[in-house]
């Protein structure tokens, strides 16, 4: 069925129409060029300030195979530097001094940051959101379902607070918190292509030169509604999902969400009421079970 829908939207793309819409500031990756045959060079970026489970994010991301991960730390007390320094390669981590609204300008520093690395894809998360992978073994076999896109928007699965008022003090955020949402939530965040960018308006996809080029990971074309894909599925019957870790403990969500200022807008949150009875709906260990096994062995055998 997968391969069949990738066809249609193949024989889609393959018009006449497709290139002439109107002048574009990058040109055109063509259906013939080779960069439509193979998977390249992919990167992940994120920008973080005092997140305590940061290895957890980086090992996670480092199995699922992305080439190289970036890191831009804005103003951790701690420098993340120090805490990533274990990882002997494949992870980049730049300092970011900068005041108000941060991400999207760090979202086209990282878009050609990629560009000139020779990236064939890119992806840009929080550091509380781990991508997951329920139809494929790693990113790369992902990605060569899309060969024909431009960008891939995977949505959300919110998780819960599992009900802890303080953080756990042993255990990765895979292992404890272990309830979620039963369906996918609507909003998305985006694999692009960095040669395609021109824009980044919302944390959630980039403007490229060519919106008709914009999918989902679930087939359906995101021109038109390009921050969300409404979608009405379990997450354990897609074919991949993007695990948001929105509160982690009462104790977490004041220190990060509340204490300081969003990093899209710089304004602060005020406290949600009622958090523990929010996306802790259903036992989902799905997560834990396939991943957190090998997350521990990678940062053992670190040290």
């Amino acid at each position: 069925m997968l391969a069949y829908l990738i066809s249609i939207i193949y024989m889609m793309f393959s018009g006449e129409n497709v290139f002439t819409m109107g002048h574009r500031k990058n040109n055109a990756i063509l259906l013939n060029d080779s960069k439509r045959k193979t998977v390249g060079k992919t990167i992940l970026f994120t920008n973080a300030r005092d997140e305590k489970n940061i290895r957890e994010w980086v090992a996670h991301h480092l199995l699922l195979g992305f080439n190289l991960i970036y890191v831009f730390d804005h103003k951790s007390k701690i420098p993340l530097s120090q805490e990533l320094n274990i990882f002997k390669k494949g992870v980049i981590v730049e300092r970011c001094e900068m005041d108000g609204p941060i991400k999207m300008p760090l979202m086209m520093k990282a878009s050609k940051i990629a560009r000139d690395a020779g990236a064939d894809w890119m992806l840009y998360l929080d550091a509380d959101e781990f991508l997951i992978l329920n139809a494929f073994q790693n990113i790369k076999e992902m990605l060569k379902y899309y060969l024909f896109a431009d960008s891939i928007a995977i949505n959300w699965l919110m998780f819960g607070t599992n009900h802890h008022k303080k953080e756990p003090t042993n255990g990765l955020i895979v292992e404890n918190y272990t309830r979620s949402d039963l369906m996918l939530n609507k909003h998305v965040k985006t694999f692009v292509r960095p040669s395609q960018v021109i824009n980044a308006i919302t944390p959630h996809y980039f403007v490229i030169s060519e919106p008709g080029r914009m999918l989902s990971i679930n087939m359906k074309p995101m021109q038109s509604s390009k921050s969300f894909n409404e979608w009405n599925i379990s997450h354990n019957k897609c074919a991949a999902f993007i695990a948001h870790y929105v509160y982690q403990s009462e104790e977490s969500y004041i220190n990060r969400k509340i204490n300081l200022p969003r990093d899209d807008n710089s304004l602060f949150r005020q406290m949600e009421e009622n958090i523990h009875s929010k996306h802790n709906e259903v036992e989902n260990v799905s997560v834990k079970n396939k991943y957190a096994e090998r997350i521990n062995s990678l940062l053992k055998s670190l040290f």
